[in-house]
């Protein structure tokens, strides 16, 4: 067969992905929430998003062309996915035309079944060891790349691997992502997506903006804003349907903690929306964190500087644009960045040290509309290890999958 028939055979198998997946949704989505810790209201959303980003890969094929796939590919997805980030792994891995397999954490097994029944033959999911598994898949002879998502203090000590192996390795990192409000008028908006993007999933995930620069004309009624509408979210079990915030796993509750302390002490104000309390999810134990505002924040405090990945909104007042953007780019951190006021150069200098940046809007409604946006981070928060032309190269930056898993 040509390329191009090809091409079409393997985004037939992605279609019939998406239509067991949108004939099984009601089963899918019960199963996710008697399987997973995360709320119904979260899992639908994702589901949704699924179903768009499977059918959006009709739309890239022609990308495709001239290209062959890497051969055999590795994956290591994260313990937080849903339906979205692995459907659209696997499938951007299978369109490039590759052998894909995939693992998902020990503790994911039963939902590991749920989602090898969705992709059939187009990927293999395998039961391995989480903490051997990358290490493993590098120095295998037949994979040939290994995308892997998690923590970068451990993801940055494969690199001489990389480099003694020559497995390509991409790696999806944490986010730390600024959210930067620069004009007054704009309050009210900005407001309103800063608790959407931050309190998706109780901020469960690396996009969700987590420290916000704030000018001073606009700071006061920000904050008051941000406060009335955080009330106003529901908390609770994940298997109502009216919860939009759910619990946390006992380690990250522990971390909010810890980072809260350090901001009180040095001269934060902490609003929080009601009392955490413990629950047992699934047979998980999780903690819920109701939705915390903390005021008068700044680089001193561990919140404006390490990863939270909770329902916490820490705000800085900042006397200038100018201001805002140097702490916006004052992190190890660079997955991406948001900025309400549509300012000469502020995006282009975000996207120096940021993946991506949404203007007058945040990653939610972004990937609504183009469910698949490149996705990448700067830094610490991503990277691509790979041979070319007989140099060790590393690069960052937004980048799409179909297009890393496979070469020109």
């Amino acid at each position: 067969m040509s390329p191009t028939v090809d091409t079409a055979c393997r985004l037939d198998v992605i279609s019939a992905i998406c239509q067991r997946l949108l004939a099984r949704a009601a089963e899918v989505e019960e199963a996710a929430v008697s399987l997973l810790p995360f709320p119904r209201q979260v899992i639908r959303a994702d589901l949704a998003l699924a179903v768009s980003r499977l059918e959006a890969f009709a739309d890239v094929t022609s990308w495709l062309v001239g290209r062959q796939p890497l051969g055999r590919v590795a994956l290591a997805l994260p313990g937080n996915a849903i339906l979205s980030n692995p459907l659209a792994t696997i499938a951007a891995s299978h369109l490039a035309g590759n052998t894909t397999l995939a693992r998902l954490p020990r503790k994911r097994r039963a939902w590991t079944e749920v989602l090898s029944e969705l992709v059939g033959d187009a990927a293999e999911f395998i039961d391995h060891d989480g903490a051997g598994f990358v290490a493993h898949a590098m120095r295998q002879p037949e994979i040939d790349a290994l995308m892997a998502f998690g923590d970068d203090t451990w993801a940055a000590d494969y690199e001489a691997i990389a480099r003694g192996t020559g497995t390509k390795f991409v790696f999806e990192g944490p986010g730390k992502d600024p959210f930067l409000v620069l004009c007054p008028a704009l309050v009210e908006q900005a407001a309103a997506a800063a608790v959407e993007a931050s309190m998706f999933n109780a901020g469960q995930a690396c996009t969700s903006p987590e420290r916000f620069y704030v000018v001073s004309a606009a700071y006061d009624e920000f904050v008051e804003r941000v406060i009335d509408l955080v009330r106003e979210l529901n908390c609770g079990a994940p298997e109502d349907a009216e919860t939009q915030v759910g619990p946390l796993a006992p380690a990250v509750a522990q971390r909010i903690d810890d980072q809260l302390k350090d901001a009180v002490a040095q001269g934060a104000v902490v609003l929080s929306t009601g009392l955490r309390r413990p629950m047992n999810v699934n047979g998980e134990d999780r903690v819920l964190v109701p939705p915390i505002v903390v005021a008068g924040a700044d680089h001193r405090m561990k919140i404006m500087r390490e990863e939270t990945f909770g329902p916490v909104i820490a705000i800085q007042r900042v006397g200038s644009i100018p201001e805002a953007l140097e702490l916006a780019e004052s992190s190890p951190y660079g997955l991406s960045a948001t900025a309400f006021g549509r300012l000469a150069g502020v995006a282009e200098r975000l996207g120096r040290s940021h993946g991506q940046v949404f203007v007058e809007e945040t990653w939610l409604s972004h990937r609504r509309k183009l469910p698949l946006a490149p996705y990448g981070g700067r830094r610490r928060s991503g990277w691509v290890w790979e041979w070319q032309d007989e140099q060790f190269v590393r690069r960052d930056g937004p980048r799409h999958n179909f297009l890393e898993f496979s070469r020109s």
